[in-house]
């Protein structure tokens, strides 16, 4: 494959990317930390929006790039990152957001662990970066390896269907008013971090290495590291695309599952607050119980209630609820009380 050939792969499957989160113009806010991943994305952004623009047809139309960086402040050369992006995004053309957040305090505070944390800060201050920018729309750079390491974290850890399909094309960001709504967008999802290396080499962009992504006391970095290699040589040397279509397949059931349960809510539910919820099971105890419990979890997210410590055995109970004849109760974590009263499950905190 020529130079040119392989810079025009890279960069249709970025357009093509674009077109699978639905992306239809507007602004876009780019997650850039500094790596190999989010350089290639904001280059290939930039290069898709000037062709775009230059071409005045295609499906980037009227798209334009804002620049933001999050210094988790975590590593003491963190800063270095930062001026690294903003030097990156001036020499682009670009405006760039750089913001300072506290991880460690974070920590401290809620308890997160040090990943967790680190992710919920980034998306909270993207979020609001984006409001404020007036962006329709923030990229990220996850590729189709995060694609495969995502769906084998979740199975290490446990999951539902849902879980088994890893990440979305494109979802509503966390945290958004109805009046400024942004979609998180991940139009690098079936291309290898090895494809956008390459293509990194090839029009001579240098990128920064993050230390912590090879620290091993990290389950995310085991998986990448000794896990999906040791799979992928002993096992199925293709297990990364077999995990991505598996992840495929596993989003269509979560959206026909979601589209049943959707109607199962409208049918079933009586009533709900913040400190109560009501369900007549009169048409859900026929249902299958995978399709009971999805109704079930519809409704608690409809209701705002924490899911954290809400497992597939205490999912398992609730529904049971729904299905027995008799009367009972169940205690659930967050001072939650399940009680059955005649055809109506009824739910206090």
């Amino acid at each position: 494959m020529t130079s040119r050939n392989r810079s025009m792969s890279f960069l249709d499957g970025l357009r093509a990317g674009l077109q699978k989160c639905g992306f239809a113009g507007g602004r876009i806010l780019v997650g850039v930390s500094g790596g190999a991943d989010s350089v290639a994305l904001l280059r290939g952004l930039a290069f898709t929006s000037e062709a775009a623009a230059n071409s005045k047809s295609g499906t980037a139309d009227g798209f334009e790039l804002i620049t933001a960086h999050i210094d988790h402040q975590i590593r003491d050369d963190s800063a270095e990152d930062a001026n690294w992006v903003r030097e990156l995004a001036d020499r682009l053309g670009l405006s760039c957001r750089v913001e300072t957040a506290n991880i460690l305090d974070r920590v401290a505070e809620t308890q997160e662990s040090l990943e967790e944390a680190a992710r919920n800060a980034r998306y909270e201050t993207l979020v609001r970066i984006a409001q404020e920018e007036g962006c329709s729309a923030i990229a990220v750079a996850h590729t189709a390896d995060d694609q495969a390491e995502t769906v084998l974290h979740h199975l290490v850890r446990g999951t539902s269907v849902t879980g088994l399909r890893g990440m979305q094309w494109a979802r509503p960001a966390t945290g958004q008013t109805s009046e400024n709504s942004v979609q998180l967008i991940r139009p690098m999802l079936e291309i290898r971090r090895s494809e956008l290396e390459d293509w990194l080499r090839l029009i001579e962009q240098d990128f920064r290495t993050d230390p912590t992504n090879a620290d091993a006391a990290l389950t995310r970095n085991r998986i990448r590291h000794e896990l999906l290699p040791m799979l992928e040589r002993d096992f199925n040397p293709q297990i990364r695309k077999a995990l991505g279509t598996l992840a495929g397949h596993a989003s269509e059931v979560s959206d026909l599952l979601r589209s049943l349960s959707g109607k199962l809510v409208d049918q079933s539910l009586v009533q709900v607050s913040d400190d109560s919820i009501r369900i007549d099971c009169t048409t859900l105890a026929d249902q299958p119980p995978l399709l009971i419990r999805e109704t079930l979890l519809a409704v608690w997210q409809q209701a705002g209630w924490p899911l954290k410590r809400m497992g597939h055995r205490e999912w398992h109970k609730l529904s049971e609820l729904v299905t027995q004849d008799s009367e009972g109760a169940v205690s659930l974590p967050e001072r939650i009380e399940a009680r059955r009263r005649g055809q109506l499950l009824v739910l206090t905190r």
